[in-house]
């Protein structure tokens, strides 16, 4: 299993973290605080840069949560200096300190954050940044499971983040620690905090808080359309069979399900100067009810009410029955995420007092995700249509001054996407240190993969229910994709 992050916001915005996995999932009561540096020269910064900007005193009974990128991976270890200052920086007396720390892969660049600061200096474009992002909860908000021996969301956003693959790093496939500090008098001077007991996590789910209003998503999808959008005339599972000939909705004559791509995919690589001849292709899945324009407004308008966006895995050619067939990826969830989860709050984890189920709503809606194989694998049926597209470069989002200006000072922005490319090499422009401290931050990269929910509750004039309606949920592994959840303020 591997860990996410999860990100909700009517009541409850959760952040959970699995082995592979880190779900964040945020409502909204309790005010959080947050704290992200980036930098494109890591082996310059010295744990001082970081400690340097913190103000911060956060009460009693709060965890932080620290994401950290793979060369600053060293940092989590307990033999390493940066984990005890850093609390010792946040926290005075001698009460225990549950944190939770786990590896990204990158975290997102300046202009991903509303809020941050304006000015983007020429260090900080091209790929990705390395750098830590710290958020801080009340203790309560956190709960977890520990992994055998041997890394979402609530309603109404959810992200679900998958975390580092960490095994040339410290030997674990991923990393997601639970942890104990307590202040221990004879260290140092005046003491200091040590870590007192540690536990790998496969799960972990925060809280924050905060209404509907409050909140205000952004998703980024670079996605350019080929072909048509067509009805599903036959499937099985995650294979794809035919699809009608005609863009008439109620034409039902059949043709291969790969004829068109055949064709468009070769056309728009030579039109596009595309060198290495390879793109990778995404299907949108809605359902017949759906009447929405294969646009890049009309792509994000299907995909916020329901629409499925699965990666073409294989398929083409062939011959006899396997002629044109195609192969989607049927997963729009992480494995073991649906309904209740067994979670235990920190304390109740360190002191082996466990098995108590989460009170927070499933990350998605019965059926949809889970071990039935075949309900998940039912990518499409008779009668949806499909829209074929190809991953485009993707551009930074431009920053609206007017949210900068209008925004309370210590409104929280939060950003989890896909690394644009995992294989593109960071370019250090010189060897001049190069740190950007952005306050009232928080969130990550993954290589991998994220998934995506929203939902609202069923009566909007009725916030404390419990019942919630369908929404957005599925899966997103598209390079440059972005979401990012920023506070909502007046036009005025």
């Amino acid at each position: 299993m591997a860990p996410r992050l999860a990100c909700s916001s009517p009541r409850a915005l959760s952040r959970s973290i699995c082995a592979n996995r880190w779900i964040a999932t945020k409502s909204f009561g309790d005010a959080p605080f947050a704290h992200t540096w980036l930098t494109k020269t890591p082996e310059t910064i010295t744990t001082d840069d970081i400690l340097s900007s913190l103000s911060f005193s956060p009460a009693k009974d709060t965890t932080p949560l620290l994401l950290v990128t793979p060369k600053f991976a060293h940092w989590l270890d307990p033999t390493d200096e940066f984990l005890p200052k850093l609390l010792g920086r946040l926290y005075t007396g001698s009460d225990p300190i549950y944190a939770v720390a786990a590896i990204v892969d990158k975290l997102p660049n300046i202009s991903a954050f509303p809020m941050a600061p304006s000015q983007t200096s020429a260090a900080f474009e091209g790929a990705e940044p390395e750098g830590l992002s710290l958020l801080v909860v009340p203790q309560l908000n956190v709960q977890g499971k520990a992994a055998p021996p041997h890394a979402a969301d609530l309603s109404t956003h959810q992200i679900g983040l998958r975390l580092a693959h960490t095994i040339f790093v410290n030997g674990k496939e991923s990393t997601l620690l639970g942890m104990r500090w307590t202040w221990d008098k004879t260290a140092g001077d005046n003491g200091a905090f040590a870590l007192n007991d540690s536990v790998d996590l496969t799960n972990c789910i925060v809280k924050t808080s905060s209404s509907v209003a409050d909140i205000q998503s952004t998703l980024t999808l670079p996605l350019h359309p080929v072909g048509q959008r067509r009805k599903v005339i036959s499937s099985m599972g995650n294979i794809l069979r035919q699809v009608s000939k005609s863009t008439d909705p109620d034409s039902v004559a059949p043709m291969p399900a790969s004829t068109e791509l055949e064709k468009e995919l070769p056309r728009y690589i030579s039109e596009n100067n595309i060198v290495d001849q390879r793109v990778s292709v995404w299907a949108l899945i809605e359902k017949p009810t759906a009447t929405v324009s294969c646009s890049q407004h009309g792509l994000l308008e299907s995909v916020s009410h329901g629409g499925k966006l699965h990666r073409v895995i294989s398929g083409g050619g062939g011959w006899g029955k396997k002629q044109g067939l195609l192969s989607l990826d049927p997963e729009i969830a992480f494995p073991g995420t649906a309904g209740k989860v067994e979670l235990d709050h920190l304390d109740d984890l360190f002191s082996h007092n466990t098995s108590k189920v989460s009170d927070l709503p499933p990350p998605f809606l019965d059926g949809l995700v889970g071990d039935d194989l075949s309900i998940l694998s039912q990518v499409a049926t008779e009668g949806d249509f499909i829209q074929f597209y190809v991953s485009t470069e993707s551009t930074p989002s431009p920053q609206d001054e007017s949210r900068q200006n209008n925004a309370p000072s210590d409104a929280i922005s939060y950003c989890f996407g896909i690394v644009s490319d995992a294989e593109q090499l960071d370019t250090h422009p010189n060897e001049n240190k190069a740190l950007a401290s952005l306050p009232n931050t928080f969130g990550a990269l993954s290589e991998k993969g994220i998934t995506y929910s929203r939902s609202m509750p069923m009566d909007e004039e009725q916030q404390e229910t419990t019942e919630w309606g369908s929404g957005l949920h599925t899966k997103l592994d598209i390079p440059g994709c972005q979401v990012i959840l920023s506070p909502a303020v007046d036009s005025e």
